[in-house]
């Protein structure tokens, strides 16, 4: 069985969010991104199947961000702690930037928010649910590599994020 899932943390979106989260009474901490992976994270734990998570998209976030470390259970958040395994970090070469400036598409909205000539950020991830939500299947992360990292023809780039692409074997055990 496989799918996809495609969020773009959007400012609007996730003020929206948090607002109703903290009409429920969940704490969504400092800012609404971490709020709205904490709620990611519940959804997944409400839902869960035997075999792992995978869950990847644009997170809006560098490695070192809140929302990123409690994914990978390197921070605790609203009280919670998770650990998804970063499919990069376990086997990607080199910083895996997905939204910089060496990509045209993007570089004219990097020049407006962000205002850095050199700019380049790893925001794009996919992470794969780890032993402790998943103690009788695994998720080996066996390859992650960017796509649409170059122009796919005559100039034309296809996104103003370079994609990850990754390689898993997945299966129950014993």
């Amino acid at each position: 069985m496989a799918g996809t899932i495609r969020f773009h943390l959007d400012e609007h979106v996730t003020s929206a969010v948090a607002l109703g989260l903290r009409l429920r009474g969940i704490d969504v901490s400092t800012t609404a991104e971490e709020g709205l992976t904490v709620a990611l994270t519940d959804l997944d734990a409400r839902h869960r199947r035997d075999l792992p998570t995978i869950m990847a998209g644009d997170f809006n976030a560098a490695p070192d961000a809140a929302s990123i470390r409690y994914l990978t259970g390197r921070q605790s958040l609203a009280g919670r702690s998770v650990c998804y395994h970063d499919a990069w970090a376990v086997a990607g070469d080199g910083p895996g930037h997905t939204w910089t400036i060496d990509n045209p598409n993007a570089r004219s909205e990097i020049d407006k928010i962000v205002r850095q000539p050199e700019h380049r950020r790893r925001i794009d991830y996919v992470f794969v649910g780890s032993w402790h939500a998943h103690p009788r299947a695994h998720a080996h992360v066996r390859a992650a590599t960017l796509a649409f990292d170059r122009p796919v023809a005559d100039g034309v780039w296809a996104s103003d994020h370079f994609g990850v692409v990754v390689d898993l074997e997945i299966g129950k055990d014993g």
